[in-house]
């Protein structure tokens, strides 16, 4: 008796669920046709998402989803979308062996109670890259997350300082795209507003914070961005800053105290050089200030011209002795290369001097 009657509900349980069906207007897409405008060839699959609300009391279920032709394949986020969800058809189409204009679809077959099924489409203009005019803008060529700078110059900026900038992010594709935060940045750089969500059109701002570094000198830095745009993931950013000392609050007696810097020749003369020689000079540098005088960094302008100090602090009156290198490889006629060094001395934080030669 009990196992009958357990059939019976069974049986009236799956009368019912087949019964349950959901009105073609209750499902409501955002859109359902998709133009990928100019694509081409080469640059493989392309993405169209189409998103949609089950606004109905029952349950949305996809039974099946019908592509037009083996270059589009069509899968759905979940086979039942229930009462009041969410849900969306992802397309992938390819297209490898086509060209000129093309009108493609795919059918999304469910329980609906007055009609069989709903068709998205998608049209596409199908070039090959060797067709291109390199003077336009083709959408997705350079990925759909477009931003409005790719380097920020941020110029003298002084220790202890903070900073905000920001840059312009853009969705030009037909999807969300999420900018998840850094793959790789310094750490005086941080982004105060990731993870961040453009829907399609949009535009957001990504907030930058900088904190100042205690050092010196130009610097160069790569922020790469973490994005889902599936044909360029990572975006880079450059980033340019010069490091600089701030003495502005200093007083009269701070600089009588304060080191300072001293050349015994500010340009070095090798005189004339046979090529792939290597001559060498001495200099002296002195600390003719009062306290340590501390060589932070030291810069050139060419691999083959250096200075190695035998020490970085020097003590008030001491004077070392410095090698100077110069390297005549794959050198020709006059030669005058520059090398920089920055120090604590207030009145003069960053001194050149050259190296010159005649290479024959």
């Amino acid at each position: 008796m009990q196992k009958q009657l357990f059939f019976i509900l069974s049986f009236f349980f799956i009368a019912w669920s087949s019964s349950a069906q959901v009105k073609k207007s209750d499902i409501v897409f955002e859109k359902t046709t998709i133009d990928f405008g100019r694509i081409f060839v080469e640059g493989g699959i392309v993405l169209a998402n189409y998103q949609f609300t089950n606004n109905s009391t029952q349950d949305f279920v996809i039974r099946s989803l019908d592509a037009a032709c083996g270059c589009t394949n069509p899968r759905s986020s979940a086979d039942t979308i229930a009462s009041g969800a969410s849900g969306d058809i992802s397309v992938e189409f390819n297209p490898k062996g086509m060209r000129g204009k093309v009108d493609k679809y795919v059918n999304v077959i469910g329980n609906y109670s007055d009609d069989y099924q709903v068709e998205l489409k998608f049209t596409a203009e199908i070039a090959s890259s060797e067709e291109r005019d390199p003077n336009v803008y083709y959408k997705g060529e350079f990925g759909y997350l477009l931003l409005d700078k790719i380097r920020l110059d941020w110029g003298d900026r002084y220790v202890g300082q903070t900073f905000l900038d920001s840059v312009l992010l853009s969705n030009d594709g037909y999807n969300d795209i999420i900018i998840s935060g850094f793959t790789k940045s310094p750490a005086y750089i941080t982004t105060l507003n990731t993870p961040i969500t453009l829907k399609v059109g949009e535009t957001k701002a990504l907030l930058l914070k900088v904190d100042v570094l205690d050092t010196v000198g130009k610097n160069t830095d790569i922020l790469r961005l973490k994005t889902n745009d599936k044909f360029f993931p990572t975006k880079q950013i450059t980033v340019g800053i010069n490091y600089k000392q701030d003495y502005s609050k200093w007083k009269k007696r701070d600089y009588k105290k304060a080191p300072q810097i001293v050349f015994s020749n500010e340009k070095i003369q090798m005189g004339e050089v046979k090529s792939g020689a290597i001559t060498r000079r001495n200099i002296d540098i002195t600390n003719s200030g009062k306290t340590n005088l501390i060589i932070r960094r030291i810069d050139t302008d060419c691999s083959c011209a250096i200075i190695a100090p035998s020490k970085l602090v020097i003590a008030p009156g001491e004077s070392i002795k410095v090698d100077v290198k110069f390297d005549s490889l794959y050198k020709k006629g006059s030669q005058s290369k520059a090398i920089t060094v920055y120090s604590n001395d207030p009145i003069n934080p960053v001194k050149k001097i050259y190296v010159q030669a005649v290479v024959y």
